[in-house]
């Protein structure tokens, strides 16, 4: 029996060696070329930005008197940028000669993986920043002075080591809602940088599942 039209359109977009609509394979391939090249600049040029803003982060810190906090959230900052590095090294896997449906699938496979590894990371990135910056504030003049002014204008709040128990336990609910927020917190952050190619990467994989179904 012959096969019908639809399931003759079907197998040429799926098999890109079929004679069946090459210009359409074409056009999807080139679509997901452009949008996959395009979310790996944008990420290398996050991971540049990295590595910019923990060298800025370190001569500010240094020019304010804190270089030993600098030194630590710079190296902190670079390991995300290995990490990142290392993640994106892995696309080396990813078969190019594929056709563009199971290239864009894996491809997507590989971005949920990145997103995963640095939402896991970020809930202890961010609280570790936060207690950090908090602590060497703490050791600052301005820190002590604060400290010592609330320890004296109100006695009768408990201390613990000469510090006043608000300050600690104000941290530690402060670092435990960035632990807990990071999700959201780095969700946030990726779609400002990716949401309008995650949104088109997203179309782009529904239409070919759409004509293959």
């Amino acid at each position: 029996m012959s096969k019908s039209i639809e399931s003759i359109w079907k197998e040429g977009f799926v098999d890109d060696n079929a004679l069946i609509a090459p210009r359409i394979n074409q056009l999807y391939q080139q679509k997901s070329k452009n949008i996959v090249d395009k979310l790996i600049r944008t990420i290398g040029y996050n991971l540049i930005g990295l590595i910019i803003g923990a060298m800025v982060i370190f001569m500010g810190l240094t020019f304010v008197g804190a270089p030993i906090l600098g030194v630590i959230l710079g190296i902190m900052i670079f390991a995300l940028v290995v990490i990142g590095k290392r993640q994106v090294r892995q696309l080396e896997l990813l078969d190019k000669d594929d056709n563009s449906y199971h290239y864009l699938k894996s491809f997507d496979g590989w971005l949920k993986g990145f997103i995963a590894t640095y939402t896991a990371i970020y809930r202890y990135f961010y609280p570790a920043v936060f207690i950090l910056c908090v602590t060497r504030f703490g050791f600052s003049d301005i820190g002590r002075s604060i400290i010592s002014g609330l320890a004296k204008d109100y006695p009768a709040i408990p201390q613990l080591f000469g510090i006043p128990v608000v300050f600690p336990v104000g941290v530690i609910i402060v670092a435990f809602s960035l632990a807990y927020f990071a999700a959201a917190i780095y969700r946030l952050d990726m779609n400002s940088l990716y949401g309008r190619q995650f949104a088109k990467l997203d179309e782009l994989i529904k239409d070919m599942e759409a004509i293959q179904e």
